[in-house]
């Protein structure tokens, strides 16, 4: 934890509530946070805090118990960076809205050379599951750290790989450090901080909340060089990450989907509107980052029948094997297959995309596929 004699003060003024437009203001008229904590009411009023914030500030002098706060923080392991901080994320220091106080929980980070934010659907489908867990793979094996926000969904498969590949992975959350959301993501976390960390900019205690969630996204994009955006409908807040990443100036990649999925409908929108980047392949996304380490690239480049094909032929699903049932060698439609075998269509095209990646189909021509 930073042992500088400004931090009680920062600390004191998060916990009320104030953010990065108030500590700008009193810094801009004060040059510390100690010497704001000390000016009269009036000045403080002058330096532009509006009344909301300016009766929070008060209360804060009157009740803060910074000996308090500060053995929270120890209790729970985590540590508070400010601005003042070297060790405070560079990356998260250049975007707006930066976040005045950040709180960290575990063994490294929260800043890493290379981080690829990785955001989408929480009802993720089979085609999105195996996009996710195929771009991760090959972002942990070339050295990536992996950022995400610790939901279900594509969040909490992107940190599995990571960790499995044993790559670092960081989960950016929307309360407290200590307020992991969902409960069931507990083990997951602890796995995290084991290798990696968890960040939240909310002080300990504090629950999550609805409204918090979009603003957590712009911490997520702003502490990785690229966001990857894997599955997401129309209302995700993959979207949100998205949008945060592209004002920063960030890159934002989407990977496609079909045109029947709901869960699609959003990255498709991204690519379409130029938001995003289609990146079709992991080799597409290292190459566009320059992300590639030297046996990574080995890897990717190798022709396909020299690899081992044992994993890509597995049917992990019982779906997976009802799909594969109503295809040969010779091409077939989607809508076909949806007839024939009187599953949906939407669950019929992403099953082959799944099928499509792990080399047990390929697709002959739009929406049409046959069997390997």
């Amino acid at each position: 934890m930073s042992d500088h004699p400004e931090l009680p003060y920062w600390l004191a003024l998060r916990r009320a509530g104030l953010g990065s437009t108030n500590f700008a203001l009193l810094l801009a008229r004060f040059s510390t946070i100690s010497a704001a904590w000390e000016a009269p009411a009036d000045e403080i009023a002058r330096a532009g805090l509006d009344a909301k914030y300016a009766r929070a500030f008060a209360r804060a002098r009157a009740t803060f118990d910074g000996a308090a706060e500060l053995a929270s923080l120890t209790k729970h392991g985590a540590k508070a960076l400010t601005w003042l901080d070297e060790g405070f994320p560079r990356m998260l220091r250049e975007i707006p809205q930066s976040p005045p106080v950040i709180f960290v929980r575990g063994a490294a980070g929260p800043e890493f050379e290379r981080a690829v934010a990785v955001v989408g659907t929480r009802h993720v489908t089979p085609y999105g599951r195996h996009a996710a867990e195929h771009f991760c793979e090959t972002l942990a094996q070339n050295g990536v750290a992996i950022v995400s926000g610790l939901a279900r969904g594509v969040d909490a498969i992107a940190h599995r790989v990571a960790l499995e590949q044993g790559a670092p992975t960081v989960a950016v959350l929307a309360g407290g450090i200590d307020q992991v959301y969902p409960r069931e993501n507990a083990g997951l976390a602890a796995r995290i901080m084991e290798s990696g960390c968890l960040v939240s900019e909310y002080p300990v205690g504090i629950p999550a909340r609805p409204d918090y969630f979009p603003r957590r996204n712009r911490i997520l994009s702003g502490l990785a060089t690229a966001t990857l955006v894997v599955e997401a409908g129309e209302g995700s807040g993959a979207l949100h990450t998205a949008n945060w990443a592209f004002e920063q100036g960030r890159d934002v990649f989407a990977i496609p989907g079909s045109v029947f999925s709901r869960q699609s409908a959003g990255a498709n929108q991204l690519i379409r509107e130029n938001t995003a980047k289609l990146v079709a392949t992991p080799m597409q996304l290292c190459e566009e980052l320059n992300l590639l380490s030297a046996g990574g690239q080995q890897a990717l480049l190798e022709p396909a029948a020299a690899r081992p094909r044992a994993s890509a032929a597995v049917i992990t699903t019982p779906e997976e094997g009802q799909v594969l049932h109503w295809l040969n060698d010779s091409p077939a439609h989607v809508d076909e297959i949806a007839r024939a075998s009187g599953m949906p269509v939407a669950f019929v095209s992403s099953t082959l995309q799944v099928l499509e990646f792990k080399g047990v189909v390929r697709q002959n021509s739009p929406m049409t596929y046959s069997r390997l």
